[in-house]
């Protein structure tokens, strides 16, 4: 599996702190069978200085050495949790903000907390017109979309990934809101990928390979490994993925018992 939303680069934001959490993270994610992890850390955090594609470059291939001396089976991508701003087209062009795995490729992409901004399109259509994929991180957590989900229907429209997080699908991690908007996104079939989008090694933690296996259980194999590997590992080589490929063998609606399983694991999480 390919975890494309991490913040495995320690010391830079609000994730890992340390090499000692790395390395546990790492193992950790290498037994439930991730073997790429992409670091995307913040851009922006705090008082600390503003990261760039450069230095990301640089830690990871620290990182990466590291893992090959201590024999952990997990290769670390470079890339970053992109703002979504007015100059993100320009700062992309000159190199100093990153695509995932430095593909050159495909973006992820975090829109401001507080509200949708009004240029908010205009910039991601600037992007999709210059062939950039646009890959939306963990849009289920955030209120606005959360009450707006046409909002999320015109920008998949559009031609832009969903990335749903694997704590806002497993029961008890996430907030009523988050999880429901979660599922309502999995059931219109909207979500292109999975991620753990994880920051330490207990709270937070990598748990791409639970989620794996809720998704399996709930939406079939090939759902499943397409959430979790097939996206992922096409955005990372630059290669074209539709909706209707994702979800081409997901259970109908005819099927009562997985219709009941989905239904008790929404309300299990919502019970959270």
């Amino acid at each position: 599996m390919i975890d494309i939303h991490t913040h495995i680069l320690p010391g830079v934001d609000d994730g890992l702190q340390d090499i000692g959490e790395v390395l546990l993270m790492a193992e950790d994610a290498a037994a439930q069978g991730v073997n790429v992890m992409v670091a995307t850390p913040h851009l922006r955090w705090g008082e600390r200085q503003e990261l760039n594609a450069l230095r990301i470059r640089h830690e990871v291939a620290d990182l990466n050495a590291l893992m090959q001396a201590k024999g952990v089976p997990i290769e670390i991508l470079p890339g970053c949790e992109i703002p979504l701003t007015t100059d993100l087209p320009e700062r992309l062009q000159r190199d100093e903000w990153m695509s995932l795995g430095d593909s050159r490729h495909a973006v992820l992409v975090e829109p401001p907390w507080e509200q949708w901004p009004p240029f908010g399109k205009v910039v991601i259509q600037s992007l999709l017109d210059a062939g950039w994929s646009v890959v939306l991180a963990h849009p289920e957590r955030y209120r606005f979309f959360q009450q707006r989900l046409g909002l999320l229907e015109e920008l998949v429209q559009m031609g832009v990934h969903l990335q749903v997080t694997t704590g806002s699908l497993i029961p008890g991690k996430a907030s009523p809101a988050v999880a429901r908007c979660a599922y309502e996104l999995m059931e219109r079939g909207l979500v292109s990928a999975v991620a753990s989008d994880c920051h330490g090694v207990t709270h937070r933690r990598c748990d791409l390979g639970e989620a794996a296996e809720l998704l399996r259980r709930t939406y079939g194999p090939h759902v499943a490994r397409m959430l979790t590997d097939g996206v992922p590992r096409a955005l990372l080589r630059a290669e074209k993925v539709e909706l209707a490929q994702i979800w081409k063998n997901a259970p109908t609606e005819d099927s009562r018992w997985k219709r009941l399983l989905r239904a008790v694991l929404r309300r299990e999480t919502d019970d959270g």
